[in-house]
C-alpha cells in the first residue's frame, strides 16, 4: 500500500504501526505540504457496513475536538473499499513503550502524565464524547514531553459494536471499567476508571488486576478490590494512592465527578506539581524537568519526642482493646473457597453461607457441557483461601445455544451451506438422487427440516442429480476386447467404470471376462459399468503334436499353422510340402485354445488345445 495516494492528496510514505483494527502510515499531505498520520481500517472491518457507518460518525464527531492533549483528527475519507482517518503525526513514544522501558515511573512523572490525560479527556467529555478505551497503547508522548490521547473515533466505533461481557470481551480487558465488563451504559466516569488503571500501572509496573483468562480479569474488575499501590511501590504516597483508589471505585458515582476534579486532586497531593495549576488554563502542559528519584521537599510538621510517645501508647492501647473485644479476629477469619461448578444457585448459596461467604451472579453464558441454571465457573476459584464475608462471583449456564434451522429446500447446495454458516450450523452428510422436480445441484430435502437445533449441529442434505435419465438394455460385453467394449458402452450412453485385470487360461489378454451389470437388464443412461479383463495366463506352457496328411489335388501346398490361446493369436509354423505328404508339427500354448491349419491361405483343419 506504500506509494498509494488517498483522496488525491495524501501520499503514503511508510508504515509506522499496526493495531487490532487498523494499520497506521506516515503520509504527506500534498495540499498543505505537511506530514500526517493516516489510520486505515483493516479489511474485515471495512466489509462491515454497520461498523463503517459507526466509525465515520464517531470519527467526524471526534474531529471537532481541538485540544493540545488530544491527537487532532484532520479528515475522514474513503477510497474505494479503503476507509481511513487523517490525523496529527506524533513523533515520540506510546505510554505502553515508556512503561515497558521505565516502570515503575516516579510519582511526579506518572502524575504529570495522568494530569495531561485528564486535561484531554475532560475537554472531550465537555463536548459530549467519551473515549471508552483509555489504555497505554492509546496515549502518545511527544519528544517535547506533551501527552496526547489518541483514537477517540475508533474507540467509540468498536465499543458500540463489540464490547459485551457475556459473549465477546473485546479490547484491552486490563483497563475496562466494571460497567463495561457488565455490559452496562458508559459515562465519563468510565474513562476516569480506565485512567486510574493506567496510573496504577505506571507506578507499579502492573495493572490493578491480572489473570490467565479475560473473563477472570473482568470479574476481578467487578468484584475485587485492588491492592493499594503504596504497598507495591513504597515511593507512592498515601495521598497519591488515595487518588488512584478513588478513580478505581466500583460504582461510577463514587469516583471523581469529572476528569478535571481528578486532575486537581493529583496536583493537590504533591506540592511539586503546583506549577501545573498555574499553567493549565489555555496553555499546553509539558513534562517538568524533575527526574525519577528526585522529589521536591515539602514542609511537614515535626512532633516532639514526648508527643510521639503519647501517640504511640494511645494507638497501642486502642489496638489492644479491639483485639481483646474481637477475640483476635480483627482481620477476619480465613476459609477455603469450595468448588461450586455444576451446582444449582440455591445449593451454591447454601454451601457458601455455611462458610460465611456470599454469592454474586456475574453473568450467564451458553454451554454445551453444563446444564441450564448450573454454575459454569467461579471467581475466586475452588481451594483459594479468602476472608469470611467475601463475595464469590459465579457464571451460570444458559444451556446449549439454540438456533433456528433455516429452510433450504429449493436452494442450491452452495446457498444452503451459506445459510447454515450464518445460522451457526454445519452442513452434514450430502446424498444425491434423481428428481424430476428440481434441477441438478438443488436441495430436495433436509434433516432436520426446521424448528430449532443446538448451535453447531449438522444438517444433512439430499441434493438433486437432475431429471431421471432414460433406461437402456445392458449390452453383453463378455468375450469382447476392451476397446470394443468401450465402444459398445458409449453407443448405449453408458460409462466405463473400474477395470480390474485378472489371470485367465480361457480368455486372451485384454478380453472382457465379466461385467458387474447383467446383460439384458434395463439400466439408466449415464450409469457406470465395471469390467473384469483378462491379463492372460502365467501358468506353465504346454506342448501338443499336430499330425495330418496333405491332400493330392495339386503338386504342393504352403502350410501355415496359427495358435490362439490365453496369450492371444500368433503364427507358429509356415513351410511348403508336396501333396500327399504326412506332416507332424509340435506347438506350444498356454491355458486352452485352438490351432488352425491353413493350406495356401485356406482353412484346412482345426485342432483343440486343452
Amino acid at each position: 500500500m506504500k506509494d498509494m495516494v488517498l483522496g488525491d492528496r495524501y501520499e503514503l510514505l511508510e508504515g509506522v504501526g499496526e493495531g487490532g483494527m487498523a494499520k497506521v502510515y506516515k503520509a504527506h499531505c500534498k495540499s498543505l505540504d505537511r506530514i500526517v498520520a493516516i489510520k486505515i481500517l483493516k479489511e474485515e472491518y471495512s466489509r462491515d457496513q454497520a461498523f463503517v457507518q459507526s466509525f465515520k460518525t464517531e470519527a467526524l464527531a471526534a474531529a471537532r475536538l481541538s485540544h493540545p492533549n488530544i491527537v487532532n483528527i484532520f479528515d475522514v475519507g474513503q477510497e474505494n473499499d479503503v476507509h481511513y482517518i487523517v490525523m496529527e503525526y506524533i513523533e515520540g513514544q506510546t505510554l505502553q513503550e515508556i512503561i515497558a522501558a521505565e516502570a515503575p515511573l516516579s510519582p511526579e512523572k506518572a502524575s504529570e502524565i495522568a494530569i495531561m490525560i485528564c486535561e484531554g479527556i475532560h475537554h472531550a467529555h465537555e463536548n459530549g464524547i467519551i473515549h471508552r478505551d483509555i489504555k497505554p497503547h492509546n496515549i502518545l508522548v511527544t519528544k517535547k514531553g506533551i501527552v496526547k490521547v489518541a483514537d477517540f473515533g475508533i474507540a467509540q466505533a468498536i465499543s458500540k459494536k463489540t464490547l459485551t461481557f457475556a459473549r465477546d470481551l473485546v479490547g484491552t480487558v486490563h483497563y475496562i471499567s466494571p460497567e463495561q465488563a457488565k455490559g452496562e451504559p458508559v459515562t465519563p466516569a468510565t474513562d476516569i476508571y480506565s485512567l486510574g488503571c493506567v496510573l496504577y500501572e505506571m507506578l507499579t509496573g502492573r495493572p490493578p488486576f491480572d489473570a490467565e483468562s479475560t473473563i477472570t480479569v473482568a470479574l476481578k474488575h467487578i468484584h475485587d478490590e485492588p491492592l493499594p499501590p503504596e504497598q507495591i511501590n513504597p515511593a507512592v504516597s498515601k495521598a497519591l494512592s488515595a487518588v488512584i483508589l478513588k478513580a478505581l471505585e466500583k460504582h461510577p458515582s463514587h469516583r471523581f465527578t469529572t476528569a478535571e476534579e481528578m486532575s486537581n486532586a493529583l496536583i493537590s497531593q504533591d506540592a511539586s506539581l503546583s506549577w501545573m495549576r498555574k499553567e493549565r488554563n489555555g496553555t499546553t502542559i509539558i513534562m517538568s524537568p524533575i527526574q525519577a528519584g528526585q522529589k521536591t521537599p515539602s514542609k511537614r510538621r515535626k512532633f516532639r519526642p514526648a508527643g510521639m510517645v503519647i501517640i504511640a501508647v494511645a494507638i497501642l492501647g486502642l489496638l489492644s482493646g479491639i483485639w481483646w473485644v474481637m477475640g483476635g479476629s480483627i482481620f477476619g477469619k480465613e476459609v477455603q473457597v469450595p468448588n461450586l461448578q455444576g451446582m444449582e444457585l440455591k445449593e451454591a448459596t447454601d454451601t457458601l453461607a455455611a462458610l460465611n461467604l456470599k454469592i454474586a451472579v456475574a453473568g450467564r453464558n451458553f454451554s454445551d457441557e453444563v446444564e441450564k441454571d448450573l454454575i459454569i465457573s467461579q471467581e475466586p476459584p475452588a481451594e483459594q483461601t479468602v476472608k469470611t464475608g467475601r463475595e464469590i462471583a459465579v457464571v451460570l449456564s444458559k444451556g446449549p445455544e439454540m438456533v433456528a434451522v433455516p429452510h433450504v429446500v429449493g436452494l442450491s447446495q452452495a446457498d444452503a451451506e451459506i445459510q447454515f454458516r450464518n445460522a451457526g450450523l454445519v452442513r452434514g452428510e450430502v446424498s444425491q438422487n434423481y428428481d424430476d422436480r428440481y434441477e441438478q445441484g438443488i436441495v430436495i430435502s433436509q434433516s432436520p427440516s426446521g424448528g430449532e437445533a443446538v448451535k453447531g449441529s449438522k444438517v444433512n442434505l439430499l441434493v438433486s442429480k437432475g431429471k431421471t435419465p432414460p433406461k437402456v438394455p445392458m449390452p453383453a460385453l463378455e468375450g469382447m476386447t476392451l476397446e470394443k467394449a468401450k465402444e459398445k458402452l458409449s453407443e448405449y450412453g453408458l460409462v466405463l467404470g473400474q477395470v480390474t485385470r485378472q489371470e485367465s487360461s480361457t480368455y486372451k489378454v485384454d478380453v472382457v471376462i465379466s461385467q458387474d451389470t447383467t446383460a439384458g437388464i434395463l439400466i439408466e443412461q449415464g450409469s457406470t459399468v465395471n469390467l473384469v479383463v483378462s491379463k492372460g495366463s502365467t501358468g506353465t506352457a504346454k506342448t501338443k503334436t499336430l499330425q495330418f496328411t496333405l491332400p493330392t489335388g495339386q503338386k504342393s501346398y504352403q502350410v501355415v499353422i496359427n495358435v490362439t490361446d490365453s496369450q492371444g493369436s500368433r503364427q507358429v509354423y509356415k513351410q511348403t510340402h508336396n501333396s500327399g505328404t504326412s506332416v507332424s508339427v509340435g506347438v506350444s500354448y498356454s491355458g486352452s485354445g485352438t490351432a488352425e491349419v491353413r493350406l495356401d491361405e485356406e482353412r484346412y483343419k482345426v485342432f483343440n488345445l486343452q
